[in-house]
């Protein structure tokens, strides 16, 4: 098989596959379209808890013997949660790809759940909360999550806190994990070398048999202008700036990303040029999108010293006014576009991350995506494309968060005048 291909089971479940002709592994996983958004607020956290269990041992196999089992053949598994999406995966030697299928399909269906080890893993959750609690650097986008995204699903924590897993039971993991495992909602995906005839098998096999039914939608997301700090004895003080973005899947999703690259996604770019490079103010500074379903954002982090903070600030502001007034140059624009493409031929040659791409093509598009039809919509990006989105940004509910010494919220003010 040298052909990509979304294979539907018969129950409407999806299959990509994408095959890496010369490579003898393969990447592979199952994902689902639930995760932290889709938490009632008296258990924010569930997603990532019931993710967390996942190798309390499943099916036949004990904690231990599903991790010997698996490495037994030389493979690695590892899971993960997001606000919109979970995710289970391994990569594998070719051979053994529908064995690993198996495998996570035992964790989806047949999980090992005892009292004992739920208490045991809220009890790690809480080391993890900690230890992002530590670290300002990963604090700061948790505050600045939650101004943003008040009172809803997208502004709490994917960690949850200790109140709301308090009274999370076993029956409690398997209501939520029933609600949501539904053909529609899940995706499968492998990447590199494999057997269609047998991994199919094993995909019909064992998730063939889920029903189609109605199931928790979420809500709307809707952002928020807003502020936040957090005193610290720090040596910097960690900033986070956003403004509006379009949501994941958009057809302005490739002038956003480019938009990003120009503004500070590289070491040539306006931010990381005007800030770090002619001024010296900061260490690192650097701009991205965050994007959902239904809602994204441009944002900006910076780390420097507090009495940098307000100056920097500014200086975001203004660099992004001038994008909106201007646009970015021919040169600016030329450049990245050069390095989106060479970032998408990186990932072509990585497993993983063509697996991963091609769960998002489904769940946004019902369609897999060639890398040709991807690179062409980059390469129409204009200009005034671009320019637009920065317009859109400035048009619309900034919001900014600082961590540590107090003589670095200045930055807020400084931010918010300009806002």
């Amino acid at each position: 098989m040298t052909e990509l291909e979304l294979y539907r089971l018969p129950n409407g479940v999806r299959v990509a596959l994408d095959p890496m002709p010369g490579l003898g592994t393969a990447a592979l996983g199952v994902w689902q379209r639930v995760g932290a958004r889709w938490e009632p607020a008296e258990h924010n956290g569930i997603a990532h808890l019931f993710e967390h269990m996942a190798f309390k041992g499943a099916g036949d196999r004990d904690a231990r013997q599903f991790a010997e089992a698996m490495e037994n053949v030389g493979g690695a598994m590892n899971a993960g949660t997001g606000y919109e999406r979970t995710s289970y995966y391994a990569r594998v030697v070719a051979e053994h790809a529908p064995f690993a299928l198996d495998m996570i399909a035992d964790i989806l269906f047949a999980p090992h759940w005892a009292p004992d080890d739920l208490e045991k893993e809220k009890d790690v959750v809480a080391q993890e909360r900690g230890e992002a609690f530590d670290a300002p650097d990963d604090r700061v986008f948790e505050l600045h999550q939650a101004v943003l995204y008040p009172n809803q699903p997208l502004g709490r924590p994917i960690l949850g806190e200790a109140e709301t897993l308090k009274n999370v039971s076993v029956e409690t993991l398997h209501a939520f994990a029933d609600a949501h495992m539904t053909p529609d909602r899940v995706v499968i995906s492998i990447a590199g070398a494999f057997d269609r005839a047998a991994f199919l098998e094993t995909a019909a096999r064992r998730f063939g048999h889920l029903k189609s039914r109605a199931a928790p939608e979420r809500a709307a997301a809707f952002a928020a202008a807003g502020q936040v700090s957090e005193t610290r004895k720090l040596e910097q003080t960690h900033l986070v700036f956003s403004w509006p973005a379009p949501e994941m899947g958009s057809d302005q999703a490739s002038a956003a990303r480019l938009m990003s690259e120009i503004f500070g996604g590289g070491m040539s770019s306006r931010l990381f040029q005007e800030v770090r490079e002619t001024r010296g103010l900061v260490y690192a500074i650097d701009s991205f999108l965050d994007t959902y379903e239904d809602i994204g954002r441009l944002s900006v982090y910076a780390g420097c010293s507090a009495k940098n903070a307000a100056t920097v600030a500014e200086i975001v502001r203004a660099q992004l006014a001038v994008m909106a007034d201007h646009g970015p140059t021919e040169a600016e624009l030329h450049r990245a576009k050069a390095v989106a493409r060479a970032q998408m031929l990186m990932g072509l040659e990585a497993p993983s991350a063509r697996a991963e791409a091609r769960v998002g093509q489904v769940f946004l598009r019902d369609r897999l995506i060639s890398f040709d039809e991807i690179r062409a919509r980059l390469e129409a990006v204009t200009v005034e494309d671009v320019q637009a989105i920065a317009r859109a940004a400035l048009a619309g509910p900034a919001c900014v968060a600082a961590i540590g010494p107090k003589a670095g919220h200045g930055a807020l003010g400084a931010f918010q005048a300009q806002s």
